[in-house]
């Protein structure tokens, strides 16, 4: 829980917060249209199924301001995301995106859910936490938490945030957290990368499992329990400031509390809902026609979609579909799947190429050649398709009172010939009247 320190009481503190948020979030514009009332699919996969979705809600009798609210939302999280990543060049939140069509923009592809909840705004202005999740249960499945930004009334007008789920562990398996939008003492900025981007930020670090009481700076005071002490700079402080703002907000003053510590309590920075970085580039490419590639992450499935960003670390495994797959090149090499480890930037290409090839035979003179396997048996000329790459033998009969003489074209000699089909192909076959 996030409450809106009086001003008077940090005035220091407030005074210093203000003089170095001068500077705005740089804008998002959401590039969805419409209201989704479930987790869109299928989601941006960067490696993992672990996701941070975002929900937009209001209630029965509220009043709907999706159209506006979606892209300062948008903008909060772009600049949560970059805080955190200043704070942790090593990871940052795993927010769940959407490919929406045309959409150039990280964080305008934020998957943001809308619900219009089921009971009126008297039901919940008294931060009934049990009855928001229940009434938002859609939105929770495994691996799945949400930051809610809830468009209601609420009592505690000093109450700026809220989370509904606290591990005591591992921060999971799933939870809410909740921002109030009309919490009327807290200077709700939504859009500005500024108090409300860090509350959001502060209520999703509580739902990851911080901050638990082994803390050497675990808050003594019951009413903040589960916050730090140490510092009014602190993320997870139990009272925001007047002015405050994310970009000067510190993920875990010292790094001994919740995040990066050398304790034996849970460390948030180890949650799966991180994301590692950095993101590193995986790039297909199909040469030839009639196959397709597919991944097992990282929504690759070659054509049409061909590249991805994925974390760093993640192993994924391409396979060939379709056609005649002829082999890797690049990252990988040879038949078969490619297994890759972003460890780095990735490129592999799969060619593919004719299912089979002709094998062409003419006799010269009189007598039978045939095939194994099966499929020329000719004392003219015939031919007949194999399959690409595959090994055709021939052997020559003389009619009676012919020898053989040899082979031309593929083969040369006299003994057995073996074709390999890696393209269509001709022999000939040459017998000779004995003296």
């Amino acid at each position: 829980m996030r409450r809106l320190a009086p001003l008077l009481a940090v005035l220091a503190g407030a005074l210093l917060w203000s003089a170095a948020s001068a500077a705005a979030a740089t804008p998002v514009a959401w590039c969805g249209t419409d209201r989704w009332t479930a987790n869109r699919t299928p989601d941006v996969d960067t490696g993992s199924a672990y996701r941070i979705h975002v929900v937009y809600a209001i209630p029965s009798d509220g009043q709907d301001r999706f159209g506006t609210v979606a892209s300062q939302i948008a903008t909060d999280v772009g600049a949560i995301d970059e805080w955190w990543r200043g704070q942790d060049s090593s990871r940052t939140p795993r927010f769940d995106l959407f490919a929406f069509p045309s959409c150039t923009s990280q964080f305008g592809r934020l998957d943001i859910g809308f619900a219009r909840l089921p009971r009126p705004a008297s039901a919940y202005a008294n931060l009934d936490l049990l009855a928001l999740s229940a009434d938002l249960n859609a939105f929770g499945p495994p691996a799945v938490k949400n930051v809610v930004y809830y468009d209601g009334p609420v009592l505690n007008a000093d109450v700026c945030g809220t989370t509904g789920y606290l591990a005591e562990q591992s921060g999971g398996p799933f939870g809410f957290a909740f921002v109030w939008l009309r919490a009327a003492d807290c200077e709700v900025d939504v859009g500005s990368g500024r108090l409300t981007a860090e509350v959001a930020a502060h209520e999703l670090v509580h739902n990851l499992g911080a901050v638990q009481r082994p803390a050497p700076h675990h808050c003594a005071d019951p009413q903040s329990d589960g916050h730090v002490c140490d510092s009014r700079n602190d993320l997870l402080f139990p009272y925001v400031s007047s002015g405050a703002t994310i970009a000067n907000a510190v993920l875990d003053v010292g790094r001994d509390d919740y995040y990066g510590h050398s304790g034996s309590w849970w460390d948030v920075q180890d949650s799966p809902w991180l994301m590692h970085l950095p993101l590193f580039p995986l790039t297909v490419a199909v040469d030839g026609s009639g196959g397709s590639i597919s991944g097992d992450v990282g929504d690759v499935s070659c054509p049409p979609a061909c590249s991805a960003q994925l974390e760093t670390g993640t192993k994924v495994t391409l396979r060939p579909a379709g056609g005649f797959f002829k082999g890797w090149s690049g990252a990988c090499t040879g038949p078969g799947a490619c297994v890759l480890t972003m460890d780095a930037a990735r490129s592999v290409t799969a060619s593919f190429g004719p299912g089979a090839f002709a094998l062409a035979v003419r006799v010269s003179g009189r007598g039978l050649v045939r095939s194994t396997p099966g499929g020329i048996a000719c004392s003219t000329s015939c031919s007949h398709a194999f399959a690409a790459s595959s090994i055709v033998r021939l052997t020559a009969k003389p009619s009676k009172g012919y020898r053989f003489t040899g082979w031309s074209g593929a083969c040369r000699g006299t003994k057995a010939c073996a074709v390999t089909l890696d393209a269509a192909k001709s022999v000939r076959a040459g017998f000779r009247k004995r003296a």
